[in-house]
């Protein structure tokens, strides 16, 4: 049995919002659990509700893995983007004060004062983001006004970065790729009447169709809210139609700024040599993050493991939850690292 539990910051310091944001995060744990083990936290890609990786939290804190030497999992955590998930939710007003979403640096610096708050005192801590998040596991390890964060380890999921030069080269590609992303997002309905409906809306669509239909559950009980419906004339009663927790603005400007993956890597090749890095990607080639970027990535610096789960693409743990957990075990047991490139 794996349990789950909510924890709400309510305000982390922000220059650009006056009363600071809301940072919510939520723990798993096993019946299982080793006190002295690995805490996993999860960072979630952009539009995604961190629930997006609860299929492969449960699958590692509940399963027996024939790899395992023993438990080696203490507990596991995930955390909303503040403008996504119950976070943009309980973000809403503070949201609507600023033009531009909430950067993944913002991101980045209210986990840095959640881990200062000494909530994961005595914890050994290995991070694990995907796509965006990759990023903002990342940048926790720089310090600013906030101390780094001291991982053990890092894992990179489909991450969104890319090098300076490997930017300047695609340049003109990139930005055509990123305006057509752009441009679809603020066109893409994002309203229906019922989550019934979302769901067919969703599933007859990319990137969506490809999800195990368990993150797709996940992705509708928790990155929708209801929202009223006042009909027009006074004897009408509200109704209520479902949205979008991470609206459109806050999605479209995660794909519009590219600087902070371009900074990201750049201080991948300034992280102490002592902290593993492991990279886990998806078989197709996504037109978002195509190939060269991750090419690019790889060779700032040696990786301790790269793993490739077959069938999948950019979104692996939407659509291959298990195969995700099972590349992990190989990662924490040390049998990724035996095996540089390996293909789930």
């Amino acid at each position: 049995m794996v349990r789950n539990s909510t924890h709400i910051v309510n305000v982390y310091p922000s220059p650009r919002f006056k009363d600071g944001l809301r940072f919510v995060a939520k723990r798993y744990v096993g019946d299982e659990c080793n006190p002295d083990g690995i805490t996993l936290l999860f960072f979630h890609c952009t539009a995604s509700p961190k629930e997006i990786f609860g299929p492969t939290i449960l699958n590692l804190l509940s399963k027996k893995h024939p790899t395992w030497r023993a438990c080696m999992i203490r507990e596991a955590w995930t955390f909303d983007h503040p403008g996504h998930g119950e976070a943009g939710v309980l973000n809403s007003s503070a949201l609507k004060q600023q033009e531009t979403g909430v950067t993944v640096g913002e991101w980045c610096e209210s986990f840095k004062a959640f881990y200062a708050s000494g909530i994961f005192d005595g914890h050994t801590l290995v991070p694990l983001g995907h796509s965006l998040g990759a990023t903002a596991a990342l940048l926790a390890t720089v310090p600013s006004s906030l101390p780094a964060v001291p991982f053990k380890a890092l894992i990179f999921i489909e991450p969104s970065m890319i090098t300076q030069d490997a930017w300047n080269e695609h340049v003109k590609e990139q930005e055509r790729s990123l305006t057509l992303v752009c441009s679809m997002i603020l066109k893409r309905r994002d309203t229906w009447d019922t989550r019934a409906d979302a769901r067919r809306y969703f599933e007859s669509r990319l990137p969506w169709s490809t999800w195990d239909p368990r993150a797709m559950d996940l992705f509708i009980k928790h990155g929708l809210k209801e929202i009223p419906l006042q009909e027009h004339g006074s004897n009408t009663v509200p109704e209520t139609r479902v949205t979008l927790c991470c609206d459109k603005g806050q999605e479209y400007s995660q794909y519009k700024n590219r600087a902070p993956h371009i900074l990201a890597t750049e201080h991948l090749r300034t992280l102490d040599a002592s902290i593993p890095v492991h990279f886990i990607l998806g078989e197709r080639e996504s037109p978002i993050i195509p190939k060269y970027c991750h090419e690019s990535v790889l060779a700032v610096k040696p990786v301790a493991s790269l793993q490739t789960v077959s069938g999948a693409g950019h979104f692996v743990p939407q659509e291959k939850p298990n195969e995700l957990a099972t590349c992990i075990v190989r990662i924490l047991t040390g049998e990724a690292a035996f095996q540089v490139r390996a293909t789930l």
